[in-house]
């Protein structure tokens, strides 16, 4: 089983309207990924939630990308970047999530969202259990790659819609 197309529209839209509106960093949607998941991703940016269903948003991106973000999120230079992507990159984790979470209890039960958890490094990878179902949803920023990766967990996957 494979995580309903409903779910990734829904994250795939909830992830343009945050980088548009909050950003002003149109993104490009490329088509959903499933299978092996090996992304070239320096910074990753993970949100869990849990209720009605139980899963994770990630948010995976280069370096240079998430100076990009953080540069537009504070309204400076990219060159004046420091070490504030951390928690501009924890803060999109949560606009994406909150955001997919908000548009998902309009039609189901409510599910609350932690706090984000982001990795920064060049030599390291995410792995999760088998026992869950994954899609990563790419999208094409300024030239730079970008991806929103939703991960469900738990008894409630066999009975997705």
């Amino acid at each position: 089983m494979s995580v309903p197309q409903s779910l990734l529209s829904t994250l795939v839209s909830a992830t343009e309207e945050v980088f548009d509106t909050m950003l002003a960093l149109p993104l490009q949607a490329r088509p959903p990924v499933t299978g092996p998941l090996e992304t070239p991703a320096n910074v990753v940016a993970t949100v869990a939630f849990a209720g009605h269903r139980r899963g994770l948003v990630v948010v995976y991106s280069s370096l240079t990308a998430a100076r990009q973000i953080t540069s537009s999120m504070l309204g400076i230079p990219v060159h004046e970047v420091n070490g504030e992507v951390p928690d501009a990159m924890g803060e999109i984790a949560n606009m994406v999530a909150g955001t997919f979470r908000n548009r998902l209890a309009a039609v189901e039960p409510s599910s609350d969202i932690s706090v984000p958890t982001v990795t920064i490094g060049t030599d390291f990878s995410t792995l999760y259990s088998s026992a869950v179902f994954r899609s990563r949803c790419p999208f094409d920023m300024q030239g730079e790659p970008l991806s929103v990766e939703l991960i469900l967990t738990g008894d409630q996957v066999g009975g997705l819609k």
